[in-house]
């Protein structure tokens, strides 16, 4: 990707291989055939979407992760890597195949599922680069809900390390839809800045269905922030002093996977461009409209000026005025 990178980024967590058809409004009974517009093969999961959507976004990036030894790792490494991703410190693991996932896109976007959790949770401690993530601006920890062991005690030693070497930390969680996680978790977050799951996640983690009440749990674990991804609604940042609703920008919905992950890289590349969290929530709003109107996690997004220049079709005016600001004291 050309131009000038603003910001070095280390995506840590779930790196998968989606396939992705459209529209589906049937599966064909016995070996029956139903025509669609459009298949896609792409990089996604909560650190490989992501990862991409900041890569376009201008961010240098590296990944790391596990992925098997197979074809689907040299697919997810090459697609990384033409967008100038950093691929060389995801983990290969002999004798288990990379995560994948078939997702048969209905006419209204929804996406309905089929996984295999696959090389995801084989990470270990052993794999990571403390040297890297030490010199990066942000540390971004996608789906740590699914990465095993590791996301015990070998990821706090992460976190904090990063946190003590003054890199920015944000988290994103892949699944989650139960308290299960919430142990594995709750620990996790006295290390981490910004925390970013959608509605249906944060009320499965911590059990409470009023999203204000939810965030306002995960502050007192440690966090400065909520960002709280809702769908069409938009999303709300909770901090310790305030709720801030955003609206979702309009736009023609073809698929919604990777929303979440776009919402997340808008958000990152505002404070890596030394935004306040509101401004970078209005980013992510950006990101997440774009992303929708297109097949696959990858879609929609192409580079940072034609976000921003989404950003300020729909962005108030004040928001407006100090992004311009910020652009032009950054030159």
């Amino acid at each position: 990707m050309a131009g000038v990178r603003h910001g070095r980024v280390v995506s840590l967590g779930v790196h998968i291989v989606d396939v992705l058809g459209r529209p589906v409004s049937q599966i064909p009974p016995g070996q029956g055939r139903e025509l669609l517009d459009e298949i896609r093969i792409t990089a996604a999961g909560t650190a490989a979407g992501t990862s991409v959507d900041l890569a376009k976004l201008g961010a240098q990036v590296t990944a790391m992760g596990a992925v098997g030894d197979d074809l689907l790792a040299d697919f997810l490494t090459a697609v990384l890597g033409s967008h100038g991703i950093d691929t060389h410190l995801l983990a290969r693991k002999r004798g288990v195949q990379t995560s994948a996932t078939i997702l048969p896109i209905r006419a209204n976007g929804e996406r309905p599922a089929l996984h295999t959790p696959g090389a995801t949770s084989s990470l270990t401690e052993g794999d990571i680069d403390l040297a890297t993530i030490g010199a990066a601006d942000v540390l971004h920890i996608g789906g740590p809900d699914v990465l095993g062991r590791f996301s015990g005690e070998p990821l706090l030693r992460v976190l904090s390390f990063a946190r003590a070497r003054g890199v920015t930390t944000t988290m994103d969680v892949l699944s989650a839809r139960d308290a299960s996680a919430w142990e594995r978790l709750r620990p996790l977050l006295a290390c981490v800045q910004y925390f970013m799951p959608n509605d249906e996640q944060l009320a499965a983690l911590t059990g409470i269905a009023d999203l204000t009440g939810a965030a306002r749990l995960v502050l007192s674990l440690g966090a400065e922030a909520v960002l709280v991804s809702r769908g069409a609604q938009g999303c709300a940042l909770v901090t310790a002093d305030q709720r801030i609703d955003l609206p979702a920008f309009p736009a023609e919905v073809v698929d919604t996977t990777g929303c979440g992950d776009a919402c997340s890289a808008g958000f990152i590349t505002g404070l890596l461009r030394g935004w306040p969290a509101e401004d970078a929530a209005w980013l992510a709003m950006a990101a997440a409209s774009l992303v929708v109107t297109g097949l696959g996690s990858d879609a929609g997004i192409v580079d940072f000026d034609g976000t921003l220049d989404v950003l300020r079709r729909h962005a108030p005016a004040a928001v407006l005025h100090r992004v311009g600001a910020a652009r032009e004291e950054a030159g």
